[in-house]
């Protein structure tokens, strides 16, 4: 009997603690602190720009769920999640060496998802933030020198309450891993730093 209530109130915590104020909505910022790396920019300068090319949870960022997993009241950033996007591209970009500005090559983004679920579990649940990306860079004259789906999973163990804070830092995390993969494809670097080729550098055929 001990066994059978300890179960049920484990659960019943488990779902206050996850629920929390599951019917007001939560609006948080969406923080972020750039990874970095080796300094291979050297001054380059790239534009950035950002657009939303979400079709579903364009208003919304998340939403709360009770213990049951049942979605709940909505979860907003503080702030447009391209700008989100844009202000952490920037970051990875001066963080390698690279100014941000017109006149190089141009990379742009598009946000396809931007979303943080929960996974309730008996004791805490999870939170698992959804980042995916379409990146292209162009040269100034407009060629293309690069493309590709960027698709990253952040997570955020072992809490106690299905919110805001916790969503965006699942969120946080994708980025971070998002931009790490990013700037670990070779073919991404060199679209950054080589120079295009162009009728008047092209080598002799």
């Amino acid at each position: 009997m001990r066994i059978r209530i300890s179960a049920a109130l484990a659960a019943v915590l488990t779902c206050a603690f996850l629920a929390g104020c599951a019917f007001q909505e939560d609006v948080a910022p969406v923080s972020y602190k750039a990874a970095g790396g080796a300094q291979i920019g050297n001054g380059a300068t790239v534009a950035v720009t950002v657009e939303d090319a979400r079709t579903e949870d364009r208003t919304r960022i998340s939403n709360k769920v009770n213990g049951y997993g049942m979605e709940m009241a909505a979860i907003r950033a503080d702030r447009p999640v391209p700008d989100i996007i844009k202000d952490a591209m920037e970051a990875e970009l001066r963080a390698r060496g690279f100014a941000v500005g017109q006149g190089g090559p141009a990379t742009k983004l598009s946000v396809n998802r931007f979303y943080a679920g929960f996974k309730t579990g008996f004791f805490s649940g999870d939170a698992v933030g959804d980042v995916k990306l379409h990146v292209l860079v162009t040269t100034a004259s407009g060629q293309t020198v690069y493309e590709r789906q960027i698709d990253a999973t952040g997570e955020v163990n072992k809490i106690m309450l299905a919110n805001g804070s916790n969503a965006t830092a699942a969120l946080s995390d994708g980025m971070t891993k998002a931009f790490t993969m990013l700037f670990d494809d070779p073919a991404f670097v060199a679209a950054l730093t080589k120079p295009a080729v162009t009728a008047s550098n092209a080598p002799n055929s």
